[in-house]
């Protein structure tokens, strides 16, 4: 496959876009910030630019199966000076509430870099809530295309969410970029060449990247606990093929539990009893906190070591270094690691919200930027879009990132991270406050952990 570099244009044009929310309680970017020392870019102005974010009003449809069409009405360039309408569908309540935050904050920081503009035309960002619901995240990705006529869709924290979001996306012709963990949404029949993107790891490449150095560092016999939804089987099927592939490496047992769980304590004795030496634990968010507390107090993670599939700043700052120290998790993005590209995300995020981002927010600062390039290099059009992301590599938050032509599939580094006490933080952590955890290993993003594109070929032709 030939690969085409291709670097991030920050737009000209006045620093000036549509705004129809309350004033932002966050301090303004300072000007050395407002642009990319990476990218080309023209000199803007320096008015204070401020993020569209429409507001969120639920609009009930009457039919889901309806019709739908996006603002772009099926492919033609839009006039210029039109805004450019992208719309984000994330969880900005329930379970998963911090994660919806960040990615509503990583699409707004990345407009305010870009000066709020794709080339000539300003940006509009219209979010909207899933509630981790797959049926709001239909009725709301159909208001997106029907109502706001929205030209992208981006955004999902729930891989229960991202297929409804992705069917309106085939649907209407928009195209999608999915920004959660999920094996489903780049593959048959969900898959459209046409408008679905990946910029999130699917769950098996995660894995895969991560098992030798469970196996290896960590035990030898594993037992998963692990969320009862998509994301939940899909780790089991990911774990159940990647550990016995490691030497010695064998899945001790395997327990699901509901999304939004507070009792832990009937898993704990299944655990112990399984002769497990490492427990790897699939749930995010209130669960991981909830799960983590529990175990301390019974002594399960001095007894038996813990690896978490999916780590989050906001999740280890609400648990603390007490309850973090010498546990291990794995990461698509981490704010210490030594790359430009991510320093400089980071470095802009603790600018604009006071605190380093945690993970799922790169993947909308990632998506926002692509699509602003490709709109102002005139690629909005469904097909002309396809055509520059196929192969496309760039480096952005999480440092260098290559789309995949077969399926669409970002491949991005994953990380290993080690748990650290609060004596460490500043030594290992980079910070007193906020260096909860230190690298202690970086797996490169290539086709290693992904399916083969003559697999993924054969796997389209077989549904076909």
């Amino acid at each position: 496959m030939t690969t085409r570099r291709r670097t991030l244009l920050a737009c000209a044009g006045p620093q000036v876009f549509r705004r129809r929310s309350v004033a932002s309680p966050y301090p303004s970017l300072p000007p050395s910030l407002v642009g990319s020392p990476h990218r080309k870019r023209r000199e803007v102005d320096h008015m204070r630019a401020k993020v569209l974010v429409m507001a969120c009003a639920a609009l009930l449809l009457s039919a889901c199966g309806g019709s739908v069409a996006g603002g772009s009405d099926g492919g033609g360039e839009a006039a210029s000076g039109e805004p450019l309408r992208i719309g984000v569908l994330t969880g900005v309540t329930g379970a998963y509430v911090q994660l919806g935050e960040e990615q509503r904050n990583g699409a707004e920081l990345a407009v305010e870099l870009l000066g709020g503009m794709a080339g000539e035309r300003p940006i509009e960002l219209s979010v909207r809530d899933t509630q981790l619901k797959p049926d709001v995240a239909l009725r709301e990705a159909q208001s997106l295309v029907q109502e706001e006529r929205v030209h992208f869709l981006t955004g999902c924290v729930s891989a229960a969410t991202t297929l409804a979001i992705n069917q309106v996306a085939k649907q209407a012709g928009v195209p999608y970029l999915g920004a959660c963990q999920t094996e489903q949404l780049n593959r048959p029949p969900n898959f459209d060449p046409a408008v679905t993107y990946h910029l999130a790891p699917t769950p098996s490449q995660a894995i895969k990247a991560a098992s030798p150095f469970l196996c290896e560092q960590l035990g030898k016999r594993v037992f998963l606990l692990l969320p009862d939804y998509a994301f939940g089987h899909e780790q089991e099927a990911a774990y159940a093929d990647a550990i016995p592939a490691q030497p010695g490496c064998g899945v001790a047992g395997t327990a699901f539990f509901p999304l939004g769980t507070t009792d832990f304590n009937p898993f704990i004795p299944t655990i112990e009893g399984s002769g497990a030496d490492v427990l790897v634990f699939g749930g995010v968010g209130r669960d991981q906190v909830s799960f983590l507390r529990q175990a301390a107090q019974f002594g399960l993670t001095e007894r038996i070591r813990t690896f978490l599939t999916l780590e989050d700043l906001t999740f280890d700052e609400e648990l603390g270094f007490d309850l973090i120290d010498g546990t291990y998790a794995m990461a698509a993005f981490y704010w210490n690691v030594d790359d430009p590209g991510v320093q400089e995300y980071v470095e802009a995020y603790r600018s604009e919200f006071g605190r380093p981002p945690g993970g799922y927010g790169v993947y909308l600062y990632n998506a926002v930027h692509i699509i602003a390039e490709q709109v102002a290099a005139g690629n909005e059009a469904p097909e002309a879009f396809r055509g520059a992301l196929e192969g496309l590599e760039v480096s952005l938050g999480q440092g260098d990132m290559t789309i995949r032509e077969c399926d669409h599939q970002a491949l991005a580094p994953v990380y290993i991270l080690e748990g650290l006490g609060a004596d460490e933080a500043e030594s290992r952590g980079g910070d007193p406050t906020f260096g909860l955890r230190a690298v202690a290993e970086t797996v490169p993003g290539t086709e290693e952990f992904a399916p083969t594109c003559d697999e993924v070929s054969v796997e389209f032709k077989r549904s076909s």
